[in-house]
Parts: C-alpha cells; sequence; structure tokens
C-alpha cells in the first residue's frame, strides 16, 4: 500500500498502530532503498481486461502491477490467492 492508501487508512481509524510509519515514510521508504512504481497504460489496461471476479479497483491495480513486472505482492489479502499468475508473499 502507497503512502496515500497508508494516511487515508489511519485517518478513518483503520490502522492505529501504523502512526510512525505514516508520519516517518519517506525516510523509511529511503531507507529501505524502494523505487516507486509508476501506474502505467500497460497496468490499468491488465486491470480491466483479466477475468477476476474481485471488483475492487485498487485490488486489480495492485495485481496487474505485480503482474506486469513481475513482482511479488507482499499482502494477507486472500483474495489475491485466487489469481495464479500473480506471485503472492504473506
Amino acid at each position: 500500500m502507497g503512502a496515500l492508501g497508508y494516511l487515508f487508512d489511519i485517518h478513518i481509524g483503520k490502522l492505529p498502530d501504523y502512526k510512525y510509519v505514516a508520519e516517518n515514510y519517506f525516510e523509511i521508504f529511503n531507507e529501505l532503498g524502494a523505487n516507486e512504481l509508476p501506474i502505467t497504460m500497460k497496468h490499468t489496461y491488465l486491470a480491466g481486461e483479466f477475468k477476476w471476479t474481485h471488483r475492487d479497483p485498487f485490488d486489480r491495480l495492485l495485481a496487474a502491477q505485480a503482474a506486469t513486472e513481475n513482482l511479488t505482492l507482499i499482502t494477507n489479502d486472500s483474495v489475491f490467492a485466487e489469481l495464479s499468475w500473480v506471485k503472492v508473499l504473506w
């Protein structure tokens, strides 16, 4: 989940324990040596095209990015287990 997602969840009270992460997001991001992954047309096209009954557009986009970029999606959301072509960790 990106910084905006964490901040949104914190603001609506879903992730009270992640206040430190939200307040120090950019510092942690740099310490991890992480890279941004912009959303491309290729990602959005695949997100709308693949056969999956799950309709959440953000989840579909995450799955499309993971598949397109050959990345492992780190999540504990079991809905992604339905997608054999997306590598999931957790």
